[in-house]
C-alpha cells in the first residue's frame, strides 16, 4: 500500500527511520564522527600537518666573492631580508551564503543545520571566526547565530553537531560575548538549557545502565 511504501522509502522497499521518534529523546546525526572532531580540533590539526620550513634550493655561491676596502680585507657577508609572517587569520571577502541565512532570520533551523554540515570543514570553521565585528562580521551575526544555537538545542537533533558547533562559536567569540551586555542574557538561555538538556541525557544513560547490569546479573 502507499503508506507501506512511504514509510519504506518507496517501491525501491529502502527502510526510512524518523528524524526524531519523540520529541523528549536526543537524536545524534548521521554525520561521521572524524568530521565533527576535526572542527573542534582544526588550530591543532593545522599545526600539526604544517611543515618546519619551506623547501629552499642550496643558494649558489658568485664566482668572485665581495671584499671590504679596507687595510685587511674581509669578505662581506649579505644580510637575509626579514621574512614576512604568514596571516594566522584567513581573510573572506564579501557575505557569504551562510551569513545572509542567518542574517534572513526565517526560523528554518533544520535547513541551516543541513547547510552547515554540507560544507567542508575548513570553510566552516572560517565562517565561525568570521561573525563577530573584530573579525569581519556583524552584531546581528553573532546574535543570529546565537539565536539558531538556541533553537537548534530546543530540536533535540543532531545534539554531536550541536554541541561541536556551540564549542567552535565560543571558542571565537566568547570575548565579543562578554563584553556585549544584549547577548550576555541570551547566553545565559543558552547556558541553561544546555545543562539541562545534558542532566536529562545524563539521567537516561544512567537508567540504561542500571536496566542493563540487572539483565546481565539476573538468574535466568
Amino acid at each position: 500500500s502507499s503508506g507501506i511504501n512511504a514509510e519504506y522509502g518507496g517501491e525501491e522497499g529502502e527502510w526510512k527511520g524518523a528524524d526524531q521518534i519523540q520529541s523528549d529523546l536526543v537524536t545524534l546525526s548521521d554525520t561521521p564522527r572524524a568530521k565533527w572532531t576535526a572542527l573542534c580540533n582544526l588550530d591543532v590539526i593545522k599545526k600539526r600537518n604544517k611543515p618546519k620550513a619551506p623547501p629552499t634550493a642550496p643558494k649558489a655561491a658568485p664566482f668572485f666573492l665581495q671584499t671590504t676596502k679596507e687595510l685587511v680585507p674581509k669578505f662581506v657577508v649579505e644580510e637575509k631580508a626579514p621574512e614576512e609572517k604568514e596571516s594566522s587569520k584567513p581573510l573572506r571577502v564579501g557575505e557569504s551564503d551562510f551569513q545572509r541565512m542567518l542574517l534572513a532570520n526565517t526560523g528554518n533551523t533544520q535547513e541551516i543545520l543541513r547547510y552547515m554540515d554540507s560544507m567542508p570543514t575548513p570553510m566552516l570553521d572560517l565562517e565561525l571566526q568570521s561573525l563577530s565585528p573584530s573579525d569581519g562580521g556583524s552584531h546581528e551575526l553573532v546574535e543570529g547565530f546565537l539565536n539558531f544555537l538556541g533553537a537548534a538545542h530546543a530540536l533535540r537533533t543532531s545534539f554531536d553537531l550541536v554541541q561541536a558547533y556551540t564549542n567552535v562559536f565560543l571558542k571565537y567569540n566568547r570575548q565579543y560575548l562578554m563584553e556585549t551586555a544584549s547577548l550576555r542574557k541570551k547566553l545565559a538561555e543558552l547556558r541553561n538549557l544546555h545543562k539541562d538538556q545534558w542532566a536529562d541525557l545524563q539521567r537516561r544513560i544512567q537508567e540504561v545502565v542500571c536496566v542493563t547490569n540487572f539483565l546481565k546479573n539476573v538468574a535466568l
